[in-house]
């Protein structure tokens, strides 16, 4: 592995931590070099933020193909860039959210991206950390630390805010 995939740590207060980072394959590292580095920070899951036409055809299978190859479980949370979640995010974030929190309990890393790793990526990190009890705020100041590109688009703040 010539390159590195970037990625950011978040630690969480009580168990495990969540790895964001832009999408796997991207950044000039292949898809499999990305996800072995995640995996070597200790990702045992991928969250994927992205929309099927984000990616070329078959990316998204590939995408899911080689965490599955990786011993990594691989989970889709398709949010359109921009956006706030819709009705497939909704649908599928349940199964994901039960998944990441036993891994998280166990002292796990959550892999969490979209396309840039800040946006729709933050967006799936606050739901995670609110769903083990954080607050609102300092959620979103600990995404923001690391990733400031995070909840500056109006649509993924009022999302959020419902969570207070």
């Amino acid at each position: 592995m010539s390159n590195t995939h970037p990625f950011w740590t978040l630690p969480l207060e009580d168990s495990g931590k969540l790895l964001l980072t832009p999408c796997p394959g991207t950044k000039e590292v292949s898809l499999h070099d990305s996800l072995v580095q995640l995996k070597e920070a200790g990702a045992t899951a991928v969250l994927t933020a992205l929309e099927p036409e984000d990616l070329p055809e078959g990316g998204l299978e590939a995408l899911a193909e080689e965490c599955r190859g990786l011993g990594m479980r691989w989970f889709h949370l398709p949010i359109e860039d921009d956006c706030a979640p819709g009705a497939q995010f909704d649908a599928n974030f349940p199964e994901a959210n039960k998944a990441a929190q036993a891994l998280l309990d166990n002292g796990d890393a959550i892999a969490v991206h979209c396309m840039g790793g800040s946006g729709r990526t933050g967006l799936i990190a606050a739901r995670i950390m609110l769903s083990r009890g954080a607050e609102l705020n300092s959620t979103i100041e600990k995404i923001q630390a690391l990733r400031p590109g995070a909840f500056q688009r109006q649509p993924h703040i009022d999302y959020i805010q419902q969570y207070k």
